[in-house]
């Protein structure tokens, strides 16, 4: 019977990722955890990561991080896909499946420009970000702030700042330790900025096939699973479907394991502007994850009036 360090002796296992820093950063999380398996990253660029002057919801949304490593997939230029699985859409490519959710990263975000709290910054700041989600939240707390679209990597948003083009920055705290980065920063707490649904985990999507490599590939990314990330965002993206949420829409969701097996998530949705806002909390047990991801998105509708909140 053929092993899997056979099958990649002389044909590396290929993990297709964003050429990014830190999405080569977390490429290599991954490849160092199928050690010793010959495996080979393979860095692209995306339409994502070119459009850089506007918004990701007027640019086509979030999949264009992701749908050009998926037809690398599909047409066998690569064995398997890295993905921040905040990037992800609720649904994936035909022929596709998540094999694996890795340790999930600190869920927070970051305020970085030297300021200790959102509330010390000063009236009318400019802080920048690309995200709905963060825009609102921030509006919902301070209505005074100047939001400024801020894409690019880590690297060119930190640059953007050194330059003073915004007097503050929000970036992810999973970003920052995953690239080992030192800049000032303090974490915002998630009750005060509550984090996107799959914020912090890494996903390894692979092509469903039963050939003997498909199978070997699967196998091998499959080892590197984290029951318990899994199921957490699990939660945070059926709640993400069951509301259509895409780029467009201010939304926060975080669930976590507890002790008991129990699973708790907590969420929001926000009006663009963060003048009206909706959060709501449940808990269930794991293997009920997809259900209490559904079952609390429903809540949420129903609180603010129906799907026209999220218009």
């Amino acid at each position: 019977m053929t092993t899997a360090p056979d099958i990649f002796a002389n044909a590396p296992l290929v993990l297709a990722s964003r050429a990014s820093a830190l999405a080569m950063a977390q490429s290599e999380i991954v490849r160092d955890g199928l050690a010793p398996l010959n495996t080979e990253i393979r860095g692209m660029t995306t339409r994502g990561d070119r459009i850089l002057d506007r918004s990701l919801a007027d640019a086509g949304g979030k999949g264009l991080f992701v749908k050009e490593l998926e037809r690398r997939l599909l047409d066998g230029e690569c064995d398997a896909a890295v993905h921040s699985m905040k990037d992800m859409e609720t649904v994936f490519a035909e022929g596709t499946r998540i094999v694996a959710v890795l340790p999930r990263e600190d869920r927070r975000d970051a305020l970085v420009g030297g300021y200790e709290s959102l509330d010390a910054l000063p009236h009318g700041a400019v802080v920048g970000t690309a995200s709905v989600r963060r825009k609102a939240i921030l509006l919902k707390r301070r209505p005074d702030l100047r939001i400024e679209l801020l894409r690019g990597n880590v690297n060119t948003r930190l640059a953007a700042l050194a330059e003073g083009r915004y007097d503050a920055i929000i970036l992810a705290m999973a970003g920052l330790r995953r690239l080992g980065l030192d800049v000032d920063h303090v974490p915002i707490d998630p009750s005060v900025m509550p984090p996107a649904a799959a914020q912090g985990a890494i996903a390894i999507q692979v092509r469903s096939g039963d050939d003997a490599r498909s199978r070997a590939v699967a196998a091998a990314c499959a080892a590197l699973n984290c029951a318990d990330s899994a199921a957490e965002v699990t939660a945070e993206r059926a709640l993400l479907g069951h509301l259509d949420g895409s780029c467009h829409t201010p939304i926060a969701a975080s669930a976590h394991m507890g002790d008991d097996g129990r699973l708790s998530i907590s969420a929001m949705i926000l009006s663009p502007d963060g003048s009206a806002a909706h959060s709501g909390d449940a808990e269930a047990p794991a293997d009920a994850a997809e259900r209490l991801g559904r079952d609390l998105a429903a809540e949420l509708l129903e609180a603010a009036g129906g799907r026209d909140f999220l218009a």
